[in-house]
């Protein structure tokens, strides 16, 4: 008798589940989510991957910072021998879009004495509000799976959104709307990146963290450029 239950109630939950909506591009019962609030402050491990139209391509890894609070994003990495932290300042964004962007750099060995530089750049990896893919009515693109980091991981909701008049970028959130992956393209100098986050802590880091390391090195000459 309890065994004839069991299966009545799994037959049911089945049904259950298969009466509900689905995110499946070809499911008969698919409905397109709304967009989900976001963790926007979190501190966390990445890579990166960018190449463009002049050949550069570049394989990156390291430690990303986001605070809202100071608007700023901090990204420390290593390719290629070289030891950089950049840091983009949204507080004092331009209206096209570009953005502060401090370097400071140790190459060609971590020996060798640091260097500053100031640009004004297209950034590859925006700082997000919580409510981004809701104010800019972000389209569902469907589910992804991505085990990079995490086998068996569930499939990550993709959503694409318009930055800029020419900035597109996919975003790809788990189950906890943490933002763990996003691909970003413009057609300036047919630029696209990658990047994966792991490791991601939910807080939001000290502000001390985003100090300026060039507050003294003048902005480049007028120079335009994704980074």
């Amino acid at each position: 008798m309890m065994y004839t239950f069991s299966l009545l109630l799994s037959f049911a939950n089945l049904l259950y589940l298969s009466a509900g909506s689905s995110k499946w591009f070809f499911d008969s019962n698919f409905s397109k989510p709304d967009p989900p609030m976001l963790v926007a402050e979190y501190y966390a491990n990445f890579v990166q991957h960018k190449w463009d139209a002049t050949g550069i391509s570049n394989i990156a890894s390291g430690t990303i910072y986001a605070n809202l609070e100071v608007g700023r994003l901090r990204m420390d990495l290593t390719h290629d021998g070289v030891v950089a932290s950049s840091l983009f300042d949204y507080s004092n964004a331009n209206q096209d879009g570009t953005v502060p962007n401090y370097m400071y750099t140790l190459a060609p060995t971590t020996a060798s004495n640091g260097t500053c530089a100031q640009y004004t750049v297209v950034p590859a990896y925006p700082l997000f509000t919580p409510d981004i893919l809701i104010q800019s009515e972000a389209t569902f693109v469907g589910l992804v799976n991505d085990d990079l980091f995490y086998v068996h991981r569930e499939p990550l909701n993709a959503w694409d959104v318009l930055i800029a008049a020419s900035i597109s970028a996919t975003v790809y959130v788990d189950s906890n709307n943490t933002l763990v992956r996003m691909d970003f393209s413009t057609p300036m100098l047919n630029t696209f990146t990658t990047t994966r986050l792991f490791n991601i802590k939910a807080n939001r880091p000290a502000n001390n963290l985003f100090d300026n390391p060039c507050p003294e090195v003048p902005v480049d000459s007028g120079a335009r450029r994704t980074t």
